[in-house]
């Protein structure tokens, strides 16, 4: 099971670890309800979609309660359940109110399961899901939008190490170098939050520079190699290496074709980048074991930062990669072997 928030902050649930979230699959980024169903072989769709009550009249009346059930210790929300039909599919709906809330759920799924067992399996997650919901307390909201973020930056970054290994694979060097530029950036995006953590004793997660919305201005990597180093999370030397490496990168990107960059110096590039990657990768560690030791931040929690994952969790970061991809060919190439790191460069010499 694992955890999603609404965009907008205004709910949460968990969903079962063989469901994704279809939005960006399908295409429907912008919907005001969010879609769910199994990856593959999906016999039915879950929705929610919670709209704010505007009508005041509407909002007082006997129809339009709080719907929490005060009786249960977890504050689960009394949904009003009715069976719908929809273009000869059949399906349910949930409704609730709370505060000014108005939540609605369905379940709609093909006529050819009905009474089936793989449909009484979706049934009990729905109405599992159902139990799940939560709504977001406005004091509560940034905190856990914040932390909800950080799990898809951490996500974006598997999904990065995943396509890494492909580009190994084909021995792709501006490709690899690329990513390895883009992962190098991000975990050091990752150290100064861990050391922020650190310094300032405290369980806040800083979004700034990990999630960025259309409209907000960006903190480029030069200005993060920067703060590492006014940080003393990496020396004058690396952080030498690292901008003269950004300026071949660029090179790389924008004058491969009207310079007389050759394709070797592009894999040497890259071949520097692995080497600068692992030296990051090796601060990363440090800085999870320093919060691990402290039981502060991210890492300062009971398990291990390095403890495998189970394999209910390997379940749940592989939909959480296919959702973050959204690409059928390459959600259907995606094993968990491809995150082993290549034993040697040779692929990149």
């Amino acid at each position: 099971m694992r955890q999603f928030v609404d965009k907008t902050g205004n709910y949460m649930l968990t969903i079962p670890a063989d469901w994704i979230f279809k939005n960006n699959i399908y295409g429907t980024e912008n919907l005001t309800s969010n879609c769910f169903e199994l990856y593959d072989e999906s016999i039915g769709s879950f929705t929610i979609s919670c709209h704010i009550i505007t009508n005041t009249k509407a909002n007082n009346s006997e129809e339009f309660h709080t719907s929490i059930n005060k009786n249960d210790k977890q504050y689960r929300i009394d949904f009003k359940e009715k069976f719908i039909s929809v273009d000869g599919n059949d399906g349910y709906s949930w409704e609730a109110v709370i505060g000014n809330k108005f939540l609605l759920c369905t379940y709609i799924y093909d006529n050819e399961y009905k009474d089936s067992i793989e449909l009484k399996t979706e049934i009990e997650k729905v109405l599992f899901c159902l139990s799940s919901i939560r709504i977001i307390v406005d004091t509560e909201r940034e905190s856990v939008l914040n932390s909800y973020r950080f799990n898809q930056f951490m996500t974006s970054y598997a999904a990065s190490v995943d396509l890494l290994q492909r580009a190994y694979d084909n021995g792709s060097a501006i490709e690899i170098t690329v990513l390895l530029s883009n992962q190098i950036d991000a975990l050091l995006r990752l150290i100064l939050i861990l050391k922020i953590q650190l310094d300032n004793n405290s369980n806040t997660i800083d979004t700034t520079l990990i999630y960025q919305q259309e409209d907000d201005k960006p903190v480029m990597e030069k200005q993060v190699y920067k703060m590492a180093l006014q940080n003393n999370i990496i020396n004058k030397d690396l952080f030498d290496k690292l901008y003269t490496l950004y300026d071949q990168r660029n090179k790389v990107i924008h004058r491969y074709i009207i310079t007389d960059l050759l394709t070797k110096n592009v894999f040497h590039t890259a071949h520097q980048y692995s080497l600068i990657e692992k030296e990051i990768g090796k601060i990363v560690k440090e800085y999870e074991q320093k919060q691990y030791k402290a039981k502060i931040g991210i890492y300062g929690v009971p398990e291990p930062p390095d403890k495998p994952l189970t394999s209910v969790q390997q379940d749940e970061f592989l939909n959480a990669l296919k959702e973050k991809h959204s690409h059928m060919k390459i959600n259907d190439e995606i094993t968990f072997k491809k995150f082993d790191t290549p034993k040697d460069d040779e692929n990149i010499k």
